[in-house]
Parts: structure tokens; C-alpha cells; sequence
């Protein structure tokens, strides 16, 4: 009798799992949602790094000379990430923060949001709720691997072994989108302004899915 109870109960527990995974939005539809609320009235933040804990702790032990050098480095790739974004992207509007600013965003919408200059500005302020999150990291089997994560008060720098450097596009709970959603552009190291030619080919690739998403809508 109680062996025919549980196997009973197995089934209406697995029933109901596959019931409510019917019910969830297909990467279809979610990217449906995203690239629209994206072109009408959302917004991409693209979150820099800065690896301040580092280098801070370089200062506290006395290498000044380390803690300059990487100082330096994050702030010229940031550069290049802000400077390759203000002249080629075109879909939709677009914050820069650091990193270690995502969290204060997703919880009540604000943060130190940053110009072109990587200074505070504090006369920018972001105008929608509808955003999504970009990160420059490393990306390993078709999947990108953030290299600076910021959470609950422990943080998380450096970059994890990959094939190649990308652009990828988040949700709010950092999680990468997924295909058909254009949410990942690898950076060719070869090209001439690398980051400014991916820049432009992910701009490219969102106007395109979105013209694709609608028609087929209509």
C-alpha cells in the first residue's frame, strides 16, 4: 500500500513540475520581451570594471607601483569599452557604472552612474526600468563567464580562462541571455578597433532581430 502511495505521489509531483515548466515563457517569447522593451524605452548598462579591493590591498602592503599598473590597465580598457559604445551604438540609450555599483542599481534603480570621461556625473540618472546589463568578459563554449562579480558584500575579480573575449548581455538577476536573443558578440583581437567593430556588430545584430521579431509578430 505504501509502496503504491509513492509511486502515486511520483507522479502527480512530476505531472505537476511539467506542468509548470509548460507554463514558463520559451526563450522565444523571452526574447521577444527583451528586444522590445529594450528599442522602446529601455535602456543597456554596460557595467565596468574596477578592481578597487586589489588595489587597495597592493596600497595597504606598500606596492604602490603594482597598484598604479592595474589602476592603469582598468582604465584604459574601460576606455575603450565607453569610448567603442558612445560612437557605434545606436539601438537603444546607454549607462556605464562599475561593477561594483550593480547591486545598488538592481535594488532601487540608482548608482553612480559614469560620462564618457569615467567621472561621476550625478545629473545622469537612469529614465526606465526596463534594462539590461552588459559585461565584458571571457567566454568559454558559447557561454561567457563574467570576470567581475559583485555580490552580497563579496566580490570576485579577475578573468576565468577562455577561448575569447565578448560583449554579453544579462538580465537583472545576472544571468546571460539566451538564443534567439542576439546576447553575445565576440571581440576579434586581429582587427583594427576591435571593440569598437563589436560594438557595431552587436548593434547591428539587435536592430536585426528586432525587425525579424516583429514581422514575424505581424
Amino acid at each position: 500500500m505504501i509502496k503504491q502511495f509513492l509511486i502515486l505521489f511520483s507522479l502527480f509531483v512530476s505531472i505537476g513540475a511539467t506542468a509548470q515548466l509548460d507554463s514558463l515563457p520559451s526563450d522565444k517569447d523571452l526574447g521577444r520581451q527583451h528586444i522590445n522593451e529594450l528599442r522602446n524605452g529601455g535602456a543597456l548598462v554596460v557595467r565596468l570594471k574596477a578592481r578597487t579591493k586589489t588595489i587597495s590591498a597592493y596600497l595597504s602592503s606598500g606596492n604602490k607601483s603594482v597598484a598604479d599598473r592595474i589602476h592603469e590597465e582598468d582604465t584604459k580598457l574601460n576606455k575603450k569599452i565607453v569610448e567603442a559604445f558612445v560612437n557605434e551604438f545606436r539601438f537603444c540609450p546607454v549607462y556605464f557604472i562599475y561593477a561594483n555599483a550593480s547591486r545598488q542599481l538592481i535594488n532601487d534603480g540608482k548608482a553612480e552612474f559614469l560620462n564618457s570621461q569615467l567621472q561621476v556625473d550625478t545629473s545622469i540618472h537612469l529614465k526606465t526600468e526596463n534594462f539590461l546589463l552588459l559585461d565584458y568578459g571571457t567566454s568559454m563554449l558559447n557561454e561567457s563567464t563574467n570576470s567581475y562579480n559583485y555580490t552580497y558584500g563579496h566580490t570576485t575579480e579577475g578573468s576565468t580562462p577562455g577561448n575569447s573575449q565578448a560583449f554579453t548581455i544579462l538580465d537583472k538577476q545576472y544571468s546571460q541571455l539566451h538564443s534567439p536573443f542576439p546576447y553575445i558578440v565576440y571581440l576579434n583581437p586581429l582587427e583594427h578597433n576591435a571593440f569598437s567593430k563589436a560594438v557595431t556588430r552587436l548593434n547591428t545584430k539587435l536592430f536585426t532581430y528586432y525587425a525579424q521579431t516583429n514581422k514575424k509578430k505581424n
